[in-house]
């Protein structure tokens, strides 16, 4: 008997609570509680008005989303907006227009689906990443949820405004204590005769007397300009290539010239400089020019990769365990397309890899986003998605199917084969590009 009965304890122990389980997901049951008019409560008696700039604190149970529970107690006009703390970090909104007090449940189960853009005013398309203000009429007696959902746990945090007639209420919600980004620079374009620190930019800037070197005064007191190197930078066909990135050494000093504009440089006459060129899909470029006039011109002609060649595609950034791509990515898929419009004889392959070969599962958190978010499988389908999602973006933008393979590979080709830290493990997650014909 003492047997059975312990089982039975076991079991019941061991079974959730459907409480235990919305908790244990960051559910809206916790949701901030705004009352419109802002100096109304939420039994609609008169009060203090709320204090209009708001501090508040993500705990851990809103690390995947922070919801705020707008109760109206007046027919109205809503407007709010939200914005990234820091410039880097994405969000996506939903909006839900719900008066029960069961939609946590309903939300969860995804039993209620969040408004559609007809609800706002104004031409607002259907794209959760849209930040831009929106507007809505506000009934008397409806609760509203806003929904502000983490793209990546590593966000630091957002800004809620929302405006009632001539009244806006800030919430400055903080999820991590990240420090903003103010200048990001990779090591090209930094001079090595730099230095100083930059700047602060909240610091106000103290412009500097202009000194003029002697040697640059010519005898008769007229300004003598320094030379110029322009790069102009084509394939081999001779169309312009758009983004290609330009290094200018002094090749007796091996220091790096900061450019005055996109592809102009101040050089010295009589110099030897090293120009190093590279671009998405072409064989690396170097050749070294002595300057000799006042304006110097260097045509840089690129050479397409050949068939049987790769190159990883670095910049392509998803979502973890999602075929859903980052914003961030943007910028590498234009090269790729400009590449493969240039080149129109070129079939490629694109390629998903993956560190390792594991079971996905859905993360609930995401569960009223697009399917490229609520991915489950085998690592090797999900490369798979990956692939396919750089190839329909390809074809999008006019493409055709039959020049683009995507293909996916899982674990099975990684560039660290025994991986044993993060870093290491994140190399093995890659697109790749490899010429099938040129």
């Amino acid at each position: 008997m003492y047997r059975i009965l312990l089982l039975v304890c076991f079991i019941i122990c061991a079974i959730p609570t459907q409480a235990q389980t919305i908790e244990g997901n960051n559910d809206c049951t916790y949701s901030k509680e705004i009352v419109v008019p802002f100096n109304q409560t939420s039994n609609g008696a008169n009060t203090t008005k709320h204090h209009l700039n708001q501090t508040v604190f993500y705990s851990y149970r809103d690390q995947f989303s922070y919801w705020y529970k707008i109760i109206v107690k007046e027919n109205g006009t809503l407007k709010f907006k939200i914005s990234p703390i820091n410039d880097s970090d994405e969000y996506a909104v939903y909006v839900y227009q719900y008066n029960e007090k069961d939609f946590c449940n309903k939300v969860y189960y995804n039993k209620l689906k969040s408004v559609k853009p007809s609800f706002f005013t104004g031409n607002i398309k259907d794209d959760p990443y849209d930040l831009t203000e929106k507007t809505f009429s506000a009934k008397k007696d409806n609760i509203y949820y806003i929904s502000v959902l983490n793209t990546s746990i590593n966000n630091c945090g957002h800004n809620f405004y929302l405006i009632n007639e001539n009244d806006t209420l800030r919430v400055k919600a903080l999820h991590l204590p990240c420090k903003r980004e103010l200048v990001h620079l990779s090591v090209k374009d930094i001079s090595i005769k730099t230095t100083q620190k930059q700047p602060d930019t909240n610091v106000t800037k103290v412009i500097p007397p202009i000194l003029v070197r002697k040697d640059t005064i010519k005898k008769d007191s007229v300004l003598q300009e320094k030379p110029i190197l322009v790069c102009k930078v084509s394939d081999v066909k001779k169309k312009t290539i758009t983004n290609a990135t330009i290094i200018i050494i002094d090749e007796a000093s091996r220091e790096e010239i900061v450019p005055n504009s996109e592809h102009s440089y101040t050089v010295e006459k009589g110099k030897k400089y090293k120009i190093k060129c590279t671009a998405f899909g072409y064989k690396n470029y170097e050749q070294s020019i002595t300057i000799t006039n006042q304006t110097n011109v260097a045509e840089i002609l690129l050479e397409p990769l050949k068939a049987g060649e790769n190159v990883v595609m670095k910049s392509i950034y998803f979502y973890p365990n999602t075929y859903a791509l980052k914003k961030s990515s943007l910028g590498e898929l234009e090269k790729l397309l400009q590449f493969l419009v240039n080149n129109p004889n070129i079939h490629v392959e694109i390629q998903g890899h993956t560190n390792g070969d594991h079971h996905i599962a859905k993360n609930k958190a995401y569960s009223t986003l697009g399917e490229e978010w609520n991915f489950e499988g085998s690592a090797k389908a999900l490369s798979q998605k990956r692939a396919e999602t750089i190839k329909k973006y390809l074809e999008t933008n006019g493409i055709t199917a039959d020049r683009i393979m995507a293909k996916g590979y899982g674990g099975k080709q990684p560039i660290i084969k025994d991986p044993q830290t993060n870093e290491e493990g994140q190399l093995n997650i890659r697109v790749e590009l490899v010429i099938l014909k040129d």
